[in-house]
């Protein structure tokens, strides 16, 4: 919820693991809550590393709540409904994006991670 801490996802140590659907795929996503860069999720052919915020990046999601974004990277939410839903919206390689998105949606190694020892 709103009242969470927003400063990063990723407070103890990183998050990485396989993820299928992002075979082929090296790039950066800066994930964002607002205004504040939360983490950077490096995609390196399947492998996810979620990370603190770091370097450029090819695309940014902005999300309205910390809470969606976890469902996102968890892959239990449609990109088309946050879209729809005036909940989120990609900056920069929108198409890479929506590449990734569906990518952790096939599979994604964050669907049993507690963030900042919190269950979502």
């Amino acid at each position: 919820m709103e009242n969470q801490s927003s400063e990063s996802l990723v407070t103890e140590g990183t998050f990485e693991g396989a993820a299928p659907g992002l075979a082929g795929i090296v790039a950066r996503m800066r994930l964002m809550v607002g205004d504040k860069a939360l983490a950077v999720l490096a995609i390196d052919n399947g492998r996810v590393n979620l990370a603190p915020d770091g370097p450029p990046v090819g695309v940014s999601l902005v999300c309205t709540s910390r809470d969606l974004l976890i469902k996102l990277l968890r892959g239990q939410l449609n990109p088309v409904v946050m879209a729809l839903q005036a909940e989120g919206r990609l900056h920069g390689d929108r198409e890479l994006g929506a590449k990734i998105l569906y990518g952790l949606r096939a599979g994604s190694p964050f669907a049993q991670t507690r963030f900042d020892g919190k269950d979502q």
